[in-house]
């Protein structure tokens, strides 16, 4: 039987915290698999300032929260981070998120819950990141940022900062169930035996 034995690490507390080392982890990945593509989400730009700092050379592509995700007509993402990143090659993305949208302005007004909702809800059984994880990538690939043909790195976290990295191949949102999590390679796990 064939099998392919790999590690993950655990965080024994999700958050900011995190971040280095599992953009440390992003890299030896990438190196290991010889992925040239990172995807990041960065609310702020701290997760993405970072990143550019740490993968010269790879395509990075940043994904930010919506403008007016918090409140109408604000951006979260710092101008200035924007530009150094952008500076530094990257391309940032800003857009619709794909768990959100019309169907959340639905159940905000009119109540219930739509299978967008339910499906990021499911994905958050596996922490914050694996929902923003597979969101990003819908989100990159419907932008043409990223192929669907291809695996990536890809690194989210909960709230702010990273905790989460994956080795995925992106969908289209339009065909969503063809989004491959191939493997897990750091994740935060609050109930880990020790």
């Amino acid at each position: 039987m064939a099998e392919i034995s790999s590690k993950i690490t655990y965080f024994l507390k999700p958050g900011k915290e995190n971040t280095e080392r599992v953009l440390e982890l992003a890299g030896e990945k990438a190196k290991e698999l010889h992925l040239s593509t990172i995807l990041v989400a960065s609310t702020t730009g701290f997760t993405a300032a970072r990143a550019v700092g740490m993968f010269p050379g790879l395509n990075i592509v940043v994904v930010t929260h919506a403008a007016g995700y918090m409140e109408a007509d604000a951006q979260e993402f710092d101008p200035a981070v924007r530009s150094q990143v952008e500076a530094a090659g990257a391309r940032v993305l800003t857009a619709q998120h794909t768990f959100a949208g019309v169907n959340r302005a639905i159940r905000q007004t009119l109540g219930g819950y739509q299978p967008d909702e339910i499906i990021a809800s499911v994905l958050r059984l596996f922490g914050q990141g694996m929902k923003v994880v597979c969101e990003i990538a819908m989100m990159a690939a419907d932008a043409g940022l990223v192929s669907c043909k291809t695996p990536l790195i890809a690194v989210a976290g909960t709230h702010r900062g990273a905790d989460l990295g994956v080795v995925l191949i992106p969908a289209n949102s339009s065909r969503f169930f063809d989004l491959e999590i191939i493997e897990i390679f750091c994740m935060p796990s609050r109930h880990h035996p020790e």
